[in-house]
């Protein structure tokens, strides 16, 4: 995320020694947001600052700006380099050595970078002449929340599948975000398909609302993943989002960790009011083996394609049989154990969407509400909604 105001790109004595792991830890978190092509091609690279704090680690796409700090070095000369990080993440993803030395020196000329491992050395060009934007800072003041970075991963994973993604709308192709009243809520949703994660807690006073857009949340959810998190802290500040975390590797109390902050503009508009789409009581409930659900609505959905996901679910005292909705290519029918006491019925539903959820969800048993012809089809889990609208039968 560009700011106002650049950072030159000289490199006069810079010179790091720090560990070959953290170090690629630090650009692998940042290689996300690095464009393969941009009409400024210096941001198809990224910057390296060394000063008394630390070494840090810009990228930015103009969108979203990423900071990755490291603490545990030593910054034997200040200075800031601009270097292609393909290259830089090759070597040291191919090295062995435990720590790597970074230099400018006159010796291979100003316009190239050293890197010194044990187990070699290597000279790359550093970009030199043009100006590096500068990414925004997390706010020093103003309000902030702070959740568990397990937690905050696990309720991207649940939301993020659901935001629209053929890019018909902007604001249902980013992720809601939302702190009011004791609880965190986050929600994607297509129009057809509803996610809502929610999370209670004192500390969730708020009042805010925002619309973050998935890929913002994709390169949080990437950075989550890649080691152990910490605390993850959020603040919104003139239609921009700030997250800072600091993510350790998963090896061992001694591993490296880094200090990542992301800074991302936020979707304008108004997010519809989707809860209202969520009956208070349903008409009639199913209930499955989680596990055999998720088995028969993978084996019906072997007999769809691309242009036809739909299947029925035809449900009766006791079994529920699937079978996909156009049989031009094939037929399946498969019958899965439930229980149900409501009429009989039929229902038409998306196995791609339906499969979405149920690799997510993580409970042994699943309770399917039933809420009449063109309702949607509910689904919970503690801390989860899920909402699937039906699609039509044939006549």
């Amino acid at each position: 995320m560009e700011q106002s105001g650049t950072t030159q790109t000289t490199a006069t004595g810079f010179t790091v020694r720090c560990e070959r792991e953290g170090l690629l830890m630090a650009l692998q978190a940042a290689h996300a947001v690095v464009p393969t092509n941009s009409p400024k091609p210096i941001l198809t690279n990224m910057q390296l600052q060394a000063h008394e704090d630390g070494l840090e680690v810009n990228a930015t796409d103009q969108q979203v700006g990423l900071r990755v700090v490291l603490r545990r070095l030593q910054v034997l000369a200040p200075g800031s380099v601009v270097i292609p990080v393909r290259q830089l993440v090759g070597i040291l993803k191919e090295s062995a050595s435990p720590d790597v030395l970074l230099e400018v020196g006159p010796q291979h000329g100003p316009d190239q970078v050293a890197i010194r491992l044990v187990d070699g050395e290597y000279v790359i060009p550093q970009v030199v002449g043009e100006t590096f934007p500068s990414i925004g800072q997390f706010p020093q003041t103003g309000e902030r929340i702070t959740v568990p970075g397990s937690e905050l991963e696990n309720m991207i994973r649940k939301t993020l599948f659901a935001v629209d993604k053929d890019r018909t709308s902007a604001v249902l192709g980013g992720v809601y975000f939302a702190v009011a009243d004791g609880e965190l809520v986050m929600a994607g949703t297509d129009g057809k398909i509803l996610c809502e994660a929610t999370r209670r807690g004192e500390e969730f006073s708020g009042p805010i609302k925002a619309i973050i857009p998935a890929g913002t949340i994709n390169h949080l959810a990437r950075i989550l993943a890649s080691g152990t998190p910490g605390e993850v802290e959020l603040a919104m500040e003139s239609k921009l989002v700030f997250v800072r975390v600091v993510v350790a590797a998963s090896d061992g109390a001694n591993a490296p960790a880094i200090q990542v902050e992301l800074t991302s503009r936020l979707v304008e508009g108004s997010y519809p009011a989707y809860r209202n789409a969520l009956p208070k009581e349903p008409q009639h409930r199913v209930e499955f083996a989680a596990a055999d659900l998720r088995s028969a609505v993978r084996r019906t959905a072997l007999m769809t394609s691309n242009a036809s996901r739909g299947i029925v679910a035809t449900l009766e005292a006791g079994q529920c049989m699937l079978r996909n909705m156009i049989a031009t290519g094939g037929r399946a029918e498969i019958p899965v154990t439930c229980a149900y006491d409501g009429p009989s019925a039929k229902i038409g539903l998306n196995a791609g969407y339906l499969q979405s959820i149920l690799r997510v969800y993580e409970e042994d048993s699943v309770s399917l509400e039933l809420n009449g012809p063109g309702r949607g089809m509910i689904m919970r889990e503690p801390g989860m909604t899920y909402l699937i609208m039906p699609i039509s039968l044939p006549v």
